[in-house]
């Protein structure tokens, strides 16, 4: 367990000594996790920083030592709910690695610039950078799909090359052309929810949010959209390591 998640976890654990002074708290988890003050310090006033913990100096006067490290409402969803939380942008972006460690290392680092700038409170920005990591992830999906499609797929190939092809168009022509493998596609692959999922989000952030038409993305809006991204991020990664193996074997004597 990362250092920061594990001092959101001493926080929340109800029964621990969560006073300020070095003496208590911060002597308490280096002991715990074999890590020295500094880093200690450095993971709480992180944790402030992202809004999840704050110092609650009630009742103590004058004197910090006594003032107690308290878990925000944020921070308490995030510690104990088990959702993906785009509060929590390390801690989202570390699980994400952790369950498809095959992600495209180009996506990661738009919806990381989508996670800081929807805890920045620009949400426009926020839905706009998830979308280029939406749009990366499916372009590598097609690009998997073409070769695993052999000539049949050069036409597609063609189509996606084309800078004269929307976006829009190229995830409708290969929706068009998964619709009828589904029956031979691993069962958790199969669904339409993912497709449908992208195709909406793509339709907000590329079409509405990314270009200047005056629409606005609000926060509950752009928490939702990153709350559904990592599922699908990973489903469409999963699906393209299904069409690179299936590429790989048509390549075989």
């Amino acid at each position: 367990m990362a250092l920061r998640d594990q001092v959101l976890t001493y926080l929340v654990t109800p029964g621990r000594d969560t006073r300020f002074s070095e003496s208590y708290l911060v002597s308490q988890i280096c002991s715990e996790a074999s890590c020295r003050p500094h880093e200690v310090w450095e993971a709480l006033w992180a944790l402030v920083a992202d809004g999840l913990i704050y110092l609650n100096p009630s009742g103590q006067r004058s004197s910090t030592d006594n003032w107690r490290w308290q878990v925000s409402a944020i921070g308490q969803r995030v510690a104990t709910s088990g959702r993906w939380e785009p509060h929590d942008p390390d801690g989202y972006l570390r699980r994400l690695r952790r369950e498809e460690p095959a992600i495209d290392a180009a996506a990661l680092g738009y919806l990381e610039e989508a996670l800081r700038a929807f805890n920045a409170r620009c949400y426009l920005a926020s839905s706009v950078m998830l979308g280029v990591a939406s749009e990366r992830v499916f372009d590598t999906l097609s690009r998997s799909f073409v070769a695993a499609s052999g000539p049949a797929g050069a036409r597609l190939g063609e189509m996606l090359d084309s800078p004269a092809t929307s976006q829009s168009r190229r995830f409708t022509e290969l929706r068009k052309r998964l619709e009828p493998m589904r029956p031979n596609l691993p069962a958790e692959l199969a669904d339409n929810l993912t497709l449908d999922a992208v195709a909406e989000l793509l339709r907000i952030t590329r079409n509405d949010a990314g270009h200047p038409t005056g629409a606005l993305v609000d926060e509950d809006t752009a928490y939702t959209h990153l709350q559904m991204a990592a599922n699908y991020l990973k489903k469409m990664t999963r699906l393209k390591a299904h069409f690179d193996s299936v590429a790989h074997r048509s390549q075989q004597p």
